[in-house]
């Protein structure tokens, strides 16, 4: 009707859309589904995302080939910090979020971010499960997923590319093209041999509860990056994120803030996000439902997410 001049009759069309026969819903277990992920060729992994800012604001496709993610910033051969310093001179000093010792979280409305001490045992913060070189020769064998700052903005999970855990530790500290946005192991905790879980679980008991008269169940995320890029500026539900070693800075502002706004990057590291903190090691950060959040660490980092089940 278009090509022969009389698309106006498509609005008189009296037709309605049905679902093709093979176009239903299916089922399939977690087991199987995890398979069908594991053995999608790389190169189509992100075929289906969108362009997306990097963080000077230039629109690019998201990959899992490093190159591809290389900034302008970066190109000049500086740390990812000294890099990051250039887009925000605050990167180590400013933090405006609250911090609110674990007893005192009745007090708190969830409705900023808000960073919760004293929540993280000094023994379990001291564990040598945290140790990069450890983890390599006790879990290096462990198929983990992985992601840089741009593939796991959309779907972390399913967007992620399976990767040994010790080559993603050797990736995520050398050898990669664009060190500002490094490898990154995100990888639910469930998926992990039993014996690791058990290594995880004194550090998953520990989260604090929001409302203990109705506890919500979690689901949990294990994730390592080195100094650079975490994941890009994204939402999600209300999560709280425990980290266990090195620093990271978060910028965040609510999803209102950023109505309207076309050009976000890379003025979401100053002014376009309304609370930005140093979360240190030992901590849990609160990120209320749907803020948006962008992670920048400092250091080689290990930490855990915790998200509604």
């Amino acid at each position: 009707l278009i090509q022969s001049g009389e698309a106006s009759k498509w609005a008189n069309l009296d037709s309605t859309c049905e679902p093709a026969d093979d176009e239903e819903e299916v089922s399939i277990e977690e087991e199987d589904a995890y398979e069908l992920w594991h053995n999608i060729p790389d190169e189509e992994r992100t075929l289906h995302l969108d362009e997306i800012p990097n963080p000077d604001g230039v629109m690019i496709l998201p990959s899992h080939c490093s190159s591809s993610v290389i900034t302008e910033i970066n190109a000049a051969a500086m740390s990812p910090c000294e890099a990051q310093m250039k887009r925000d001179p605050s990167l180590v000093t400013f933090d405006n979020v609250d911090r609110v010792d674990v007893a005192d979280i009745h007090t708190l409305t969830w409705d900023k971010p808000v960073i919760i001490t004293d929540t993280v045992p000094k023994t379990i913060c001291s564990k040598t499960i945290l140790d990069k070189d450890w983890l390599q020769d006790m879990y290096g064998d462990v198929q983990v997923r992985t992601g840089n700052r741009e593939t796991l903005i959309d779907n972390g999970f399913t967007n992620s590319k399976p990767m040994s855990l010790s080559d993603a530790l050797l990736s995520s500290r050398n050898g990669t093209t664009n060190t500002e946005c490094g490898t990154i192991v995100f990888s639910p905790v469930k998926e992990l041999p039993d014996d690791f879980i058990t290594e995880l679980s004194p550090l998953m008991e520990a989260f604090p509860c929001e409302d203990e008269t109705a506890p919500i169940a979690k689901k949990f995320t294990l994730t390592i990056a080195s100094e650079g890029f975490g994941i890009g500026m994204h939402k999600h539900k209300a999560a709280m994120f425990m980290l266990l070693a090195g620093k990271k800075k978060w910028y965040m502002t609510a999803s209102d803030d950023l109505e309207g706004v076309v050009d976000t990057h890379p003025g979401f590291y100053q002014d376009l996000s309304s609370h930005k903190c140093i979360q240190q090691a030992g901590e849990v950060l609160f990120v209320p439902n749907d803020w948006y959040h962008e992670i920048f660490n400092l250091e080689y980092t290990l930490g855990i997410q915790a998200l509604p089940e």
